[in-house]
């Protein structure tokens, strides 16, 4: 039996869609081509990368805040830093800070890119509140491991912000 992908035009065999139960027929109205296509386009726009932050945040830990929440937790970023990590010395010295991208892979097409944004939390002992999350680099996640004196000296002034002064994003 075949099936025409609504995106595509073409007539495929329906082994060339998704399962999907939701559907009359258990399969999705476009082809596994057209499907991944459009789900990469999708990750690649700020929303549809930021879904796929949030609910890996949900996935992994306790999350107190929305998506919505979430997002607008990421404009304010954004006012403040621009499309720039939260990690350097500040939003008075925004030359110094890392650019962040927003660019998503799929499966199979190699490692994560290092500019990409990620979410940190300030205290790892804690969930995921907007009090306790920083916007920053994949590449500064990542080391953090292995952090250094002048980073250590970064965290504590965000975490300063955060936790004595009160301020959220």
């Amino acid at each position: 039996m075949n099936k025409k992908c609504v995106r595509c035009g073409e007539v495929k065999s329906l082994k060339d869609f998704y399962k999907d139960k939701s559907t009359r027929d258990g399969l999705y109205s476009s082809c596994i081509i057209c499907k991944t296509k459009w789900v990469k386009t999708y990750r690649n726009t700020e929303r549809g990368y930021l879904t796929r932050l949030h609910i890996g945040m949900r996935r992994e830990h306790q999350c107190y805040f929305t998506f919505e929440e979430f997002r607008a937790a990421f404009e304010k970023h954004k006012e403040k830093y621009g499309l720039k990590s939260a990690w350097g010395p500040g939003p008075d010295h925004l030359d110094q800070h890392l650019p962040i991208t927003l660019i998503t892979k799929l499966s199979g097409e190699g490692k994560i890119t290092a500019s990409n944004l990620s979410v940190d939390r300030l205290d790892s002992n804690l969930d995921y509140t907007l009090q306790n999350i920083i916007f920053i680099r994949s590449d500064e996640n990542r080391r953090k491991n292995n952090s250094s004196y002048e980073d250590c000296k970064i965290q504590m002034r965000l975490h300063e912000e955060r936790f004595i002064e009160m301020k959220v994003i």
